[in-house]
C-alpha cells in the first residue's frame, strides 16, 4: 500500500472538433502523498486545468474525451464513476477551489447558505448545526465579523473576503484532498499573500494534500514540497521544491526560473523571455514539442519525443540532453 492521498495515471484529454483535435493532457503521471503539497506549473494553455478537471470528472463528455489508466482517491479508483457516486465524493473527500470567486460562488444566495448547503449535503446535519459549523469556518479562515459575513452576499465582500468563503467550503467536510487552481489570480500582492498563508495553514491543520494549479513561481516556493512542470499537455520536469529552483534542468524550467525577476542569482532582476509561444494543440511540433523555443535542439529533439526519465535521486526528466548527460 501507498500513502497516495491522489494519484493520475497515463490521464489523457482530447477534444474532438471540426478543425480537427485538440491534444490538452497526453499521458499526464501525477501523484500526491497525504498531507503533502504539490504544484502543477507552467504557461498558461498548457493543460494544468484541464488535468485537474478531468481528475474531478468534471469536464463535459463531448466535447472532452478522457481517458486514463486510473485515478485514485486515497487508494480508491474513482474513474468512470457515475455522476450521482462523484457528487457524493466531490466537497467530501476532494474539493476544488477556483481562481474566480465571484462567478464560483451563487450571487443570490448569501455566502452563509452556500457553505451550509454542503454541511446539509455530505453530513445530513441539522440547519442549525450547519450554521453554527459556517460560522466557525469563516473564523478558522479569517473572516472577520463572520457572524455578519454569514449573511452577506457575494458582490457585498471584498476579493480577498471572497476566496476566504472559497477556503472555507472546500474545507467543509474536511476532504483529503484539496486542487487550487490558481486561487489568488484576481488579488493584489498583499491580499494574495494573506489567502496563501490561510490555505497553508488550513492544510497543515487538517493534514489536507493540496494540488496547486499556478504560473506563478513564487507561489510555488512558498508553498509547494514537489513540483510538477507542465508544457504542451506533457509533463517535462519532475522535482522537490528546493532542488528544482537551485538547479533546474530541462530547458524549459530553466525558462520559466530566468523569465521571473531576482528568482536566478546570476540574472539578477534581469527579465529573460522565452521566445516564441506554445505550440497549436492542433499542430504540435515532431519530436520534443519545446524544441523550436529550445536553444539546445539538436537533430534527435526534432525527430523524436524524449521519454520521462527517472534519475537516481528520483528527479524526473524529458530531455534528451539532460538524459544523455546523466548516464
Amino acid at each position: 500500500m501507498n500513502d497516495y492521498a491522489l494519484e493520475i495515471k497515463n490521464l489523457k484529454v482530447i477534444f474532438p472538433n471540426e478543425a480537427g483535435i485538440v491534444r490538452a493532457v497526453e499521458g499526464v503521471n501525477l501523484n500526491l502523498q497525504k498531507g503533502e503539497c504539490v504544484a502543477l506549473v507552467g504557461e498558461s494553455g498548457c493543460g494544468k486545468s484541464v488535468t485537474s478537471l478531468a481528475s474531478m470528472n468534471l469536464l463535459t463528455s463531448p466535447p472532452a474525451i478522457v481517458r486514463a489508466e486510473d485515478i485514485r482517491l486515497c487508494g480508491e479508483s474513482i474513474l468512470g464513476l457515475p455522476d450521482k457516486k462523484m457528487q457524493a465524493i466531490r466537497g467530501k473527500r476532494i474539493s476544488m477551489i477556483f481562481q474566480d470567486a465571484l462567478s464560483s460562488l451563487n450571487p443570490v444566495m448569501t455566502v452563509g447558505k452556500q457553505i451550509d448547503e454542503i454541511f446539509k449535503r455530505h453530513s445530513k446535519i441539522k440547519r442549525s448545526e450547519a450554521r453554527r459549523k459556517s460560522i466557525e469556518l469563516l473564523k478558522l479562515v479569517g473572516v472577520p465579523d463572520a457572524e455578519t459575513r454569514y449573511k452577506a452576499f457575494p458582490h457585498e465582500l471584498s476579493g480577498g473576503m471572497r476566496q476566504r468563503v472559497l477556503i472555507a467550503m472546500a474545507f467543509a467536510c474536511e476532504p483529503e484532498v484539496i486542487i487550487a487552481d490558481e486561487p489568488t489570480t484576481a488579488l493584489d500582492v498583499t491580499i494574495q499573500a494573506q489567502v496563501l498563508e490561510v490555505l497553508k495553514n488550513m492544510c497543515r491543520m487538517k493534514s489536507t494534500a493540496l494540488l496547486l494549479i499556478t504560473h506563478d513561481l513564487s507561489v510555488v516556493a512558498n508553498m509547494a514540497d514537489r513540483v510538477y512542470v507542465m508544457y504542451s499537455g506533457k509533463i517535462v520536469e519532475a522535482a522537490e521544491t528546493y532542488p528544482l529552483f537551485t538547479n533546474p534542468l530541462h530547458p524549459y524550467t530553466k525558462g520559466l526560473m530566468a523569465s521571473v525577476a531576482g528568482i536566478d542569482d546570476e540574472a539578477g532582476s534581469t527579465f529573460v523571455q522565452i521566445p516564441d509561444t506554445l505550440p497549436n494543440p492542433m499542430r504540435k511540433p515532431q519530436g520534443c514539442y519545446f524544441n523550436p523555443r529550445c536553444k539546445y535542439a539538436t537533430e534527435k529533439c526534432k525527430e523524436a519525443m524524449p521519454p520521462l526519465k527517472t534519475l537516481d535521486n528520483g528527479r524526473q526528466i524529458r530531455c534528451w540532453l539532460c538524459a544523455e548527460n546523466s548516464n
